[in-house]
């Protein structure tokens, strides 16, 4: 092929590869019609979290205690049977289709052989909802929820909401969406997705572990799963950071699968013949591996099997290799790390992995304890692999003795519960600032006050110019007086008058977000009991650097309101003064005291008949200043607007320090 052959299937190649995008972007855009279930406080009674785990699957049910404060809370969370013949409640992530049949979990190995034969650690990131995995996992995904209503007679078509997780190095948002929509089109309810590595974090904090106190210093969730690991550090004053490596425990499984399965050269022909196999032989790899960690360090762990144990008798292969005998042995734990280590250098690159997190994700921050969560956290040397790295004692290494692998998914339910709960306490309470906003509760009050601090600091501007001209004015005509007052006033009005807006806004919210700070605090405590607000804290509306990001837009709006509220108050006092002011000057001045009279004596006398008029004054210029605020539309509108938004922004800025986000 010449060069410009070569360049043609190139640009065909792209051509094709701009039509898949096309096509998946109008899949991506017709699901997104599909919508995330609203909890409902009628309706929904239980929260079931479902860990699609890459290389095992577990679910829990937890009661949404709708109107129960943290301390009422019960926080039960109970595992579901995945297996309920077995009563277990963790089952391998494997799927076989049989002519229209989908079993899953230990059912899948009884039909490995048949049409579309067995798939184990078959999750991957999604890329298309029409894809050949993403497929396979949306029939897994609708498998298991199936066998979770059969298996739990309290939940109905109705009656219950469902949260999943992601591996948390799973970063863009398409494939969030997509992974989400795989969910929908399963049969889920499905009401939020979270990190597994989040829902850790959650479920520690719980009573049941009481890692509360290490999350609160700074401390890391190491989640070691089938196919990832993933790290997210928490602390009170920083929010999740999250990471992933592609190094997960299938590696071991993969080591034991190839470097003992198939050790002989009958198996290694077994496999070239039989690909199909495969998935079945890792899973027995995987076993091996599970069965190993799970006894002494120094006990021997042997298994053994024949391949008509997973060649049925009316297959082509069993006649062949039926017979064939697989024996996996080691003295000790410590020959199977030697062996993963010399043929996979695991230890070390999780180690790395690790090493590289601290330094490009989380560098210089105290790290308290790390929490392990995952199944394959048992394998025995994680905890002080950890602590070498870190440097911290064993003790500080934490995991859930009861049973790790259910960990994301009582994390799941849990967060879930919480999520459920307190976005319907967020909504209500969004809700309810507009009350909070009506005349008699905060406008009115709000304009009496503005009305108050207005007057008061423009009689001062006009007691000021008056001594002032009093003491160093150079004549003693009125008409003097009058354009040193005047000048005086334009100068409050453009440089004073925006500030006592802002002033008195600012100390307005202060005193009246009493309310929404209790409110608050009832939803903080939902996820972080002992991290409620004493304050909601003071905004500096002049001073970009002194609000966080979160507040700029709502300074923005107050900073434009100031500036239009100042033009109408502006021109209220204007007239206002004008009134009272100027009337004073209309009336006729009679000189009666002796001709040596020193100018400044004139001057005095001639300002007294302002200065004694203070109380007067003041009192018709607030009351003037105050009924046209009343009945200024414009005004009303734009203080309301500001005010809601405000305390909007303020309610999502304090929950987000508190709540783990559900996507």
């Amino acid at each position: 092929m010449n060069k410009c052959d070569s360049t043609i299937v190139s640009k065909s190649e792209r051509i094709a590869l701009i039509i898949e995008s096309i096509r998946d972007y109008i899949i991506y855009r017709k699901f997104l019609m599909s919508k995330l279930v609203e909890p409902n406080k009628a309706r929904h009674q239980y929260v079931v979290g479902i860990d699609f785990g890459h290389g095992e699957t577990s679910a829990a049910i937890c009661e949404l205690e709708w109107d129960k404060d943290a301390g009422q809370r019960e926080n039960n969370v109970l595992d579901l049977d995945m297996d309920r013949k077995a009563r277990k409640k963790v089952i391998p992530s494997a799927i076989c289709r049989v002519k229209g049949n989908i079993y899953i979990g230990d059912e899948a190995f009884e039909h490995m052989t048949d049409n579309d034969g067995i798939r184990v650690c078959f999750k991957q990131k999604p890329q298309s909802l029409e894809g050949e995995s993403e497929t396979l996992m949306i029939d897994y995904m609708r498998a298991v929820y199936n066998r979770i209503r059969e298996a739990d007679d309290r939940l109905t078509d109705t009656n219950h909401i469902v949260y999943i997780a992601r591996p948390s190095g799973w970063q863009d948002e398409q494939a969030k969406e997509l992974y989400r929509q795989m969910a929908i089109k399963a049969g889920i309810p499905l009401s939020g997705l979270t990190s597994e590595s989040r829902a850790a974090i959650f479920y520690a904090r719980s009573p049941r572990v009481n890692f509360s106190n290490e999350i609160a210093k700074g401390a890391i969730v190491f989640d070691l799963g089938s196919s990832t690991v993933d790290f997210t550090y928490l602390s009170d004053k920083d929010k999740p950071i999250d990471n992933g490596y592609n190094l997960g425990a299938s590696i071991i499984d993969n080591v034991i699968y190839e470097h003992m399965i198939l050790k002989s050269d009958d198996m290694k022909e077994f496999i070239a013949k039989f690909p199909e196999y495969t998935d079945s032989l890792r899973f027995r790899a995987r076993k091996f591996k599970e069965d190993a960690y799970s006894r002494n360090a120094e006990i021997k762990t042997t298994d053994s099997f024949d391949l008509d144990q997973i060649i049925l008798p009316s297959e082509q292969a069993y006649d062949e290799y039926g017979d064939v005998h697989v024996k996996l042995k080691i003295q000790n734990l410590q020959e199977l790390n030697d062996l993963i280590e010399a043929k996979a250098q695991y230890v070390s690159r999780l180690r790395e992995a690790l090493m590289a997190y601290l330094k490009e994700n989380i560098n210089g921050k105290i790290i308290n304890g790390v929490f392990l969560t995952g199944g394959a956290s048992r394998m025995n040397f994680i905890r002080s692999m950890i602590a070498e790295t870190l440097q911290l004692s064993e003790e500080k290494v934490k995991y859930d003795k009861d049973n790790p692998s259910l960990t994301i998914s009582r994390g799941i339910a849990l967060l879930g519960s919480a999520d459920a709960a307190t976005s319907v306490l967020v909504k209500k309470l969004k809700e309810s600032i507009p009350h909070l906003l009506t005349d008699a509760k905060l406008f009115d009050p709000f304009v009496n006050s503005l009305s108050e601090n207005i007057s008061k600091e423009a009689w001062r501007t006009v007691e000021t110019a008056c001594n002032n001209w009093i003491k160093y004015g150079p004549g003693t005509d009125r008409e003097e007086l009058k354009k040193k007052v005047e000048s005086s006033m334009r100068s409050f009005q453009s440089n004073r008058l925006n500030g006592i807006v802002n002033n008195t806004l600012q100390s307005f919210i202060n005193k009246e977000s009493e309310t929404i700070r209790q409110e608050m605090n009832k939803i903080i405590s939902r996820y972080a009991p002992g991290q409620e607000i004493s304050m909601i804290g003071n905004v500096s509306i002049g001073d970009q650097d002194a609000i966080t990001r979160s507040l700029r837009d709502m300074t923005d709006v107050i900073n434009a309101i100031s500036k239009s509220t100042g033009d109408i108050i502006a021109d209220i006092l204007w007239k206002a003064l004008a009134a009272f002011l100027w009337g004073v000057f209309a009336i006729p001045y009679y000189i009666l005291k002796a001709i040596f009279t020193s100018d400044e004596s004139k001057r005095k006398d001639k300002a007294k008949d302002i200065l004694n008029k203070e109380y007067e004054i003041t009192s018709n210029v607030k009351n003037s200043i105050r009924q046209n605020l009343i009945s200024n539309r414009a005004f009303k509108t734009q203080v309301t607007t500001a005010l809601k938004n405000y305390f909007t922004a303020v309610i999502d800025m304090n929950l987000q320090r508190v709540i783990i986000p559900i996507e």
